[in-house]
């Protein structure tokens, strides 16, 4: 496996490179925006996240529905890539949603900050945020890296069929990661919860 890593990164490490960056600078982009936003967007955005923790702690919350919509999610994320990768300008949708990824964390983690202050909100950060990005960006990366691959290779190859099936075992490793960072999250949210009610 780790030989595998090692081929995988030296052979890819452009594109790995670009779609780091684009993360970032999403991320960038997402904290300035943020700062930029008029009060009433913050207040919004902070209610919301107040709203689920409070069905979160409420009796009628059902951790399985969280799970069932963190898995839903990521299929239609990986949908998304994969349909990326069959047009003509693969490289850009797929450059872009890295961006938007990086953006979304970026407009999250001030909003975490404002609504649990800032010593909660360093340890929230960890929970939901760090813990299971520290799983899911570098698979969402690989995701992105190999959907760019397998556009070059499903235009210029002839045994379009071998590609398809080899691709489609990489979309299952790269899914089930996915939702063990869900899970990983889901776990840690409990520590959100405790940390929000206190």
């Amino acid at each position: 496996m780790k030989k595998y890593l090692l081929k995988y990164v030296s052979e890819n490490l452009k594109t790995i490179k670009v779609m780091a960056i684009c993360i970032c600078v999403g991320f960038i982009v997402g904290i300035l925006v943020f700062q930029m936003l008029n009060q009433d967007v913050k207040n919004e955005l902070i209610n919301n996240i107040k709203s689920t923790l409070d069905i979160s702690k409420s009796d009628n919350f059902e951790s399985i529905n969280i799970i069932k919509n963190g898995v839903t999610s990521n299929l239609l994320i990986t949908s998304i890539i994969y349909l990326s990768a069959i047009t003509l300008i693969a490289p850009i949708c797929i450059s872009l949603l890295n961006f938007l990824k990086g953006f979304a964390i970026g407009i999250y983690v001030p909003t975490l900050f404002l609504t649990f202050g800032m010593g909660k909100g360093i340890l929230t950060m960890l929970l939901i945020v760090i813990l299971p990005n520290f799983i899911y960006l570098p698979v969402f990366i690989y995701m992105s890296t190999n959907a760019i691959k397998f556009h070059y290779l499903i235009l210029e190859s002839n045994n379009k069929l071998s590609i398809l099936i080899k691709e489609s075992y990489m979309i299952v490793i790269a899914l089930s990661l996915m939702i063990l960072s869900v899970l990983i999250e889901q776990m840690a949210s409990f520590g959100v919860i405790s940390l929000y009610t206190k």
